[in-house]
């Protein structure tokens, strides 16, 4: 009786740890591999909106809630004017889609 316990109690702490890696490793995979785009075209309708803000000396695009970029422009912030800039590396919320393509093409201007 005390072998069958024993076997019974180490298959319940490696199911446990078998648990523990599995959930570690999902959570480590989603926080890599996250949606991003590659063109501007490509970026969806967001019903919260976005967030235009500096990331890595560029401009990036996320959708509100997200804490990733789901696009990162080809526009340094270095090349901004003062206001712009200030705005851009604070985060400028923006409503919809088309106000987000306007304000990038005249930032890209």
């Amino acid at each position: 009786m005390k072998y069958r316990s024993l076997k019974l109690v180490s298959l319940g702490v490696i199911l446990a740890v078998a648990l523990l890696m599995g959930a570690t490793a999902l959570g480590q995979i989603s926080a890599h591999n996250y949606y991003r785009v590659e063109h501007l075209a490509d970026i969806a309708d967001h019903p919260d909106g976005y967030w235009v803000r500096g990331r890595d000396g560029y401009i990036a695009v996320y959708y509100k809630g997200w804490g990733h970029p789901v696009f990162l422009s080809h526009i340094p912030l270095a090349t901004l004017r003062g206001q712009d800039r200030t705005d851009v590396e604070k985060g400028i919320s923006v409503a919809s889609r088309r106000e987000l393509m306007e304000l990038l093409e005249d930032f890209g201007s």
